[in-house]
């Protein structure tokens, strides 16, 4: 593990040198993987965070004093991770930004809301990095959508889909697939969907789904969803054309695979399979690290951009602050959290086939 405090800011030297009174420090962590398979997203987000603190400081810091950035490498790993952390917080840093991997962030979110240190977690998903419990005195806030909400996600598409609300689920029984189907249909009863949907649990691993698929052309359904793993997913597509079934499936995110896409193209029914997404700001970058460097650097805006407006702090205040109300940042455009400290914002969307690839419909 390596601690570093970065950009020494060279108008606290000058102060001294004309006998100014220094600025005070005001220290922001970044716990990230500068080891191991994902360094090369740790060192994005760091270089980020670098860059924008340098500006931050240029422009006159935060409350007339000066920013500066400690690094700790959490390894992309739970017991390094809360080793980190613990260095961090012994510095008492103001906010720490960080922690993209999901058994990183959920080890040390309670960890830093227990000592008074606000956690802006970036980029993972498990719905534990802030259904923390017990409750911390600072809540953790996440700027990542949450894997959780896939059900919710397949509940509006199959609105959208479905006029007269004729809906179907079919599931493959896993923990995963029942999951995601009971999460759909407790959405689309919570949005006034008049009738329950037809759900029809498969059992994997047969070359046949007649008899469940048959039920669809008794209820005249609209929308299928279908959460499952990818062979079953292609009987059922099979099953569908063959019946003369042209109705709109859409898959769950397990589903988005090259094979599947080649399937997808060549159907004579439309599919669609869910992805995982956060903010439409970062969907056209590259890769993982540019997308992480984006949304901590868009991290660090919007805490600057609270802190400035409250005047304040204190990681309490400024926790509450941050959350249900717009807040506008440079990178990421306006960005909202909810009062769970989840970023509000879809966190899946339908993606089409096209050449071998998934790639998402455009957002309205």
């Amino acid at each position: 593990m390596r601690r570093r405090a970065l950009l020494a800011v060279a108008a606290l030297a000058m102060a001294a040198a004309l006998g100014a009174p220094a600025l005070a420090e005001i220290r922001v962590g970044v716990a990230v993987p500068l080891s191991g398979r994902m360094a090369g997203v740790g060192l994005a987000m760091e270089r980020a965070l670098e860059a924008a603190i340098a500006e931050a400081n240029a422009a006159g810091g935060v409350l007339g004093d000066t920013l500066t950035l400690l690094v700790e490498d959490d390894g992309c790993a739970r017991a390094t991770a809360e080793g980190a952390a613990a260095v961090l917080i012994a510095q008492k840093p103001a906010v720490v930004i960080g922690h993209p991997c999901a058994n990183a962030a959920a080890a040390t979110a309670t960890l830093y809301g227990s000592r008074d240190v606000l956690l802006i977690a970036v980029g993972p998903r498990h719905p534990d990095v802030t259904r923390v419990k017990p409750a911390p005195a600072v809540s953790p806030l996440r700027l990542a959508g949450r894997d959780d909400r896939q059900g919710a996600a397949a509940a509006a598409w199959l609105l959208a889909h479905a006029p007269a609300r004729r809906i179907a689920i079919i599931h493959d029984r896993t923990a995963y697939a029942r999951a995601i189907a009971d999460g759909a249909a407790a959405a689309l009863a919570a949005e006034g969907a008049a009738a329950a949907p037809l759900v029809l649990p498969i059992v994997a691993n047969r070359h046949d789904y007649a008899d469940a698929l048959a039920k669809l052309n008794e209820g005249q359904i609209e929308a299928v969803l279908f959460a499952g793993y990818a062979d079953e997913g292609a009987i059922v597509v099979a099953g569908l054309e063959r019946l003369g079934l042209a109705v709109p499936v859409l898959g769950s995110d397990v589903l988005a695979t090259e094979r599947f896409a080649d399937i997808a193209e060549h159907a004579k029914i439309a599919i669609e399979v869910l992805l995982p997404v956060g903010l439409a700001a970062i969907d056209a970058l590259p890769g993982d690290a540019e997308r992480r460097a984006a949304e901590a650097r868009g991290a660090f805006e919007a805490w600057l951009a609270t802190v400035q407006a409250t005047g304040s702090l204190d990681a309490r205040a400024v926790s509450s602050a941050m959350r249900d109300r717009p807040i506008a940042t440079r990178t990421l455009g306006e960005i909202r959290f909810d009062q769970d400290g989840d970023l509000d914002a879809p966190a899946f969307a339908a993606a089409s086939a096209r050449a071998g690839r998934w790639v998402l419909t455009p957002r309205q």
